[in-house]
């Protein structure tokens, strides 16, 4: 499975086309950081589903992670990672950005069954990536805009994605 980052916006065509492009940059910028390069295999496990991606970006001009915020760039590479992951994996597409108090970061619409999702993202440098996952899911799970929740949490040093999802919302 190939994830190419500067395909975000074909993939999610109502984000905005500069925030994908950022995302991208930003991703480039966060996993150079952590010295992989463009090609990079990613292991993702997608509920029980595990399997090898590989992950492609432009490399971005050097110097840039010197004006970036680190941990900004963290989270902006779990982003782009799991946007360009679930439609990849899955087909699912970004309808809208939520905001602080709907409880997670993206509403997603799956096309194969019409139904909304709730994902929240979460990206480690280092940490426990497991406990992190248990954290965003069950706070994905309590957005009332989507009938499902998902969490998925994108390890940099490794790489990593691990996607998990409630199988309804809990009303």
């Amino acid at each position: 499975m190939k994830l190419d980052l500067t395909e975000l916006k074909r993939m999610h065509p109502l984000l905005p086309a500069a925030t994908a492009a950022e995302y991208a940059h930003r991703a480039a910028v966060g996993l150079e950081r952590h010295r992989h390069v463009s090609g990079v295999v990613l292991a993702t496990r997608f509920d029980r589903d595990r399997r090898d991606a590989t992950l492609h970006w432009t490399s971005p001009p050097r110097g840039d992670l010197e004006q970036l915020d680190q941990i900004r760039v963290t989270e902006d590479t779990a982003e782009a990672v799991a946007l360009a992951l679930v439609h990849t994996a899955r087909g699912w597409v970004v309808r809208r950005r939520l905001q602080r108090g709907e409880f997670a970061d993206w509403l997603l619409h799956d096309p194969t069954d019409a139904r909304s999702i709730a994902l929240e993202v979460s990206g480690l440098g280092n940490g426990d990536a497991s406990r992190r996952l248990r954290e965003k899911l069950d706070q994905a799970g309590r957005a009332i805009v989507a009938s499902r929740g998902a969490a998925c949490v994108v390890e940099l040093r490794l790489p990593r994605a691990t996607v998990a999802t409630t199988t309804e919302r809990l009303r």
